[in-house]
């Protein structure tokens, strides 16, 4: 599998992870950044920083707070991400200078292997696996 094919496998498995985790046992939640009540199914895994920056393009630890990503309305991911209200609740979540901290991270270079991206693949596809059963979503 060619670099490419495997970074459109794992978007498309994060992408259900941080929305299903988004989310509550129902698959309903709030956009990070608007507040709006949409099921996973209807939102996108909205990022804080471009996709483009490859050091934060899936990171998602909400434990220690390194979130680049989040439950986000299609109005909002495609009104440009609102990038600010963004910023503002990492920061309300995950304490003040948390958005700082991401944008540090994502100007760091991080060339990513193909082993290393299968990998973090059959993590979060095993993930959404896990998520899914325990809540009995499809």
């Amino acid at each position: 599998m060619t670099r490419s094919q495997i970074k459109k496998k794992l978007d498309t498995v994060f992408s259900q992870y941080v929305r299903i985790h988004g989310s509550n046992e129902m698959g309903w939640g709030e956009c990070v950044t608007c507040g709006r009540l949409r099921f996973w199914k209807e939102v996108d895994c909205g990022h804080f920083i471009t996709r483009a920056k490859m050091s934060t393009r899936w990171l998602y630890e909400p434990d220690i707070g390194r979130v680049n990503v989040g439950f986000q309305c299609k109005q909002c991911n495609m009104n440009g991400g609102q990038q600010y209200a963004f910023s503002k609740k990492l920061d309300e979540l995950y304490g003040e200078g948390t958005a700082e901290k991401i944008l540090y991270l994502s100007n760091q270079t991080k060339k990513w292997s193909v082993y290393e991206l299968e990998d973090l693949h059959h993590y979060y596809k095993k993930k959404v696996e896990e998520l899914k059963e325990s809540r009995g979503l499809e």
